[in-house]
């Protein structure tokens, strides 16, 4: 009789989501002031330098090489292989696969200033997110490697030799204090150095919903991580949205420098977090729950009772055991105590709080 109280109650709490909910938050975060999302590829109608000579097919070929591209498709890049389709069926000129090789060496330049190289496969990937963004991979290239992507390339740069540094000394088998916990957090660190370098006259776009520079950077901050997005229970719509950013996170560079796809769960595991907050070893995701969790507690506003009520009705519909449940409220109430009363005030303290709050002693 209690389960049918409970799930009466609940049924009632997820109708309030459909009617509150608020969908579609977006904050993207580099590019020409003059090039904002418009439908149409950024590489068309660009202005700047002249282009390059038309040159052979063979230089373009070794251009491509030298500039980190593969010949056949890694984990769905383009690849030379596909660059060179395009060029041998007109969609494309010697002259922009140039040009497109020239950038992607300064991106591999700048981010090895960081200390770990992005690999350029990870650039050379055409999505559909990113085609209904109105982008291409030719057009993230040339603004990445403008002066206006700048910041948000040393971002992410940072954000991936703090985890490349994690994910060695975890794979070594070394005895090691670094976590996965540790990692997640200090990623706030590049998130922060971004909002305060990009001028709001760069960005893509920006949102109602984001108040102030600190929910800005928890935002970023989730894009870094893990990228993923929270979606409405009943009508899918998602609640936040990274846009064609999605994809730009340390999981997805991981994978284009080891060459093996594997999700964000197998990607990160979840050393560092006291036993509570993860409850049976099939409960693998709590660094994207984590994430996702600040996220809607933060921006979204989203109580912390709602959340109780979606682990149960997940528990009771199967999709999850009553010990994962069980562990996912328990990090959920500890983001709402930890982290949330302070984050807007003084955000490196409140990360430090959560961090004591969440790791193992």
């Amino acid at each position: 009789m209690r389960r049918v109280a409970w799930f009466g109650l609940l049924s009632c709490m997820v109708l309030v989501v459909v009617v509150l909910a608020v969908p579609q938050v977006r904050f993207l975060f580099f590019g020409l002031p003059e090039k904002r999302l418009e439908g149409s590829p950024i590489s068309e109608g660009k202005t700047g330098p002249a282009p390059v000579a038309e040159v052979s097919r063979n230089e373009v070929h070794q251009a491509l090489r030298d500039a980190g591209l593969s010949e056949q498709p890694l984990l769905g890049d383009i690849s030379i292989a596909g660059h060179l389709a395009r060029l041998d069926e007109g969609a494309v000129t010697s002259a922009q696969l140039m040009e497109y090789a020239d950038g992607l060496r300064v991106l591999a330049l700048r981010t090895g200033d960081a200390g770990r190289q992005i690999p350029s496969a990870f650039w050379d990937v055409d999505t559909d997110q990113l085609r209904a963004d109105g982008w291409d991979a030719y057009g993230v290239v040339e603004a990445l490697a403008s002066a206006e992507g700048e910041p948000y390339l040393a971002a992410l740069g940072a954000a991936y030799t703090r985890f490349h540094a994690f994910k060695l000394a975890d794979l070594s088998g070394a005895d090691t204090d670094d976590t996965a916990l540790d990692t997640a957090l200090d990623l706030f660190e590049p998130a922060n150095d971004l909002i305060d370098a990009v001028p709001p006259e760069h960005m893509l776009e920006t949102s109602e919903f984001i108040g102030g520079k600190e929910q800005a950077a928890l935002y970023l901050w989730q894009q870094l991580v893990v990228g993923s997005s929270r979606r409405n229970p009943l009508t899918h719509i998602k609640l936040f949205n990274h846009g064609f950013t999605t994809r730009f996170h340390v999981g997805t560079i991981w994978q284009y420098d080891t060459g093996i796809a594997q999700d964000n769960s197998t990607i990160w595991g979840v050393s560092g977090f006291a036993p509570v907050f993860v409850g049976p070893p099939e409960n693998n995701n709590q660094i994207e729950h984590m994430s996702i969790s600040m996220t809607v507690q933060g921006i979204l506003r989203e109580p912390l009772l709602l959340l109780e009520a979606f682990e149960e009705i997940e528990a009771l519909v199967g999709s999850s055991s009553a010990g994962e449940a069980a562990a996912d409220d328990a990090l959920n109430a500890a983001i709402q105590q930890a982290f949330l009363p302070g984050f807007e005030d003084d955000l490196p303290s409140a990360v430090d709080a959560l961090r004591g709050q969440l790791r193992a002693r």
